[in-house]
C-alpha cells in the first residue's frame, strides 16, 4: 500500500480535482516513465499538483497495474511504469490528440460564426487581444476570412511582439482604429469586461471565446470515444 501523503486529500484545491482524469493519468504515466524511481513528491512537483492529489492518482494507477511501487521504506519509495502502463499511456495520448483537434475545430467554428456577422456588415479591421495558443487560432481564422488585423493587445506585458505585431495595451489603441475587438481567451474576467465598458468600448464591438463573466466557455463537447471528465 502506498504511504499516506503529507497533504491530506480533502485539502486538494477544487480546480485540480476538476481537471480531466485521463489527461492527468497520461501526464503521470509520462513522468513516471521519463523519470524512473521518482518519489511521490517529485512527481507532484513535476505535474504541478498537490501532493495529496498525486497520492490519490498513484494509488489508482497502482491498483490498475499501470505503475508498480519500488522500495519499502516510506522516504525511499519510488514508482516505475509497467508494460501495461506503457500501453495505457499510448492509448491516452491518442485520445488526448483527438480531443485537442476536436477542441481546435470547435474554437475555429465558433470564432468564424462570430466574425461572419462582422464581415457581412462591412467591418474589416480587427484588434486581436491575446498572445497565446488561442490567439494563434484566432489569428489564422481572421486571416482566412479576409479580415485585416490592425494590432495586437494584451493585458500583461508578457511579450513585446506576436506574429509580427508589436504587442500594446488596450489603452494605447484608439477605438476609431478598429471595428471589432477579438478577445482570444477562454476566460474573460469580470474586471476586464468592466474596464472595456469604462473605456467606452460597446459590447457589440467585442467578440470573445467565452462569456464575459468567465463562467461559460465555447460549446465543444468531446468526441464520444474520448472519455474526459472522469472522476479522480
Amino acid at each position: 500500500m502506498l504511504p499516506v501523503s503529507e497533504t491530506p486529500t480533502d485539502s486538494i484545491p477544487m480546480q485540480e480535482t476538476r481537471k480531466p482524469a485521463p489527461y492527468r493519468d497520461m501526464q503521470l504515466l509520462h513522468e513516471v516513465e521519463k523519470t524512473p524511481n521518482a518519489t511521490q513528491r517529485d512527481l507532484a512537483k513535476r505535474m504541478g499538483v498537490a501532493l495529496g492529489l498525486a497520492n490519490v492518482m498513484l494509488r489508482r494507477l497502482v491498483k490498475k497495474g499501470y505503475i508498480k511501487v519500488a522500495g519499502t521504506k516510506p522516504r525511499r519509495i519510488s514508482y516505475l511504469i509497467t508494460p501495461q502502463g506503457i500501453l495505457e499511456k499510448s492509448r491516452l495520448t491518442v485520445e488526448f490528440i483527438q480531443y485537442s483537434l476536436h477542441l481546435y475545430g470547435g474554437i475555429r467554428r465558433y470564432l468564424n460564426q462570430q466574425l461572419e456577422v462582422m464581415r457581412l456588415s462591412g467591418m474589416r479591421r480587427v484588434l486581436l487581444w491575446g498572445t497565446d495558443e488561442f490567439a494563434e487560432i484566432a489569428y489564422l481564422t481572421i486571416q482566412e476570412m479576409g479580415l485585416e488585423i490592425v494590432g495586437v493587445v494584451e493585458e500583461a506585458e508578457t511579450r513585446s511582439d506576436f506574429l509580427g505585431f508589436r504587442v500594446q495595451r488596450i489603452e494605447e489603441v484608439p477605438l476609431a482604429n478598429y471595428d471589432q475587438l477579438v478577445v482570444a481567451s477562454l476566460r474573460l474576467p469580470v474586471q476586464i469586461a468592466q474596464r472595456l465598458a469604462e473605456m467606452g468600448i460597446p459590447s457589440v464591438r467585442v467578440v470573445t471565446l467565452s462569456h464575459p463573466d468567465g463562467k461559460g466557455s465555447i460549446p465543444t463537447p468531446a468526441p464520444s470515444e474520448v472519455k474526459v471528465g472522469d472522476p479522480v
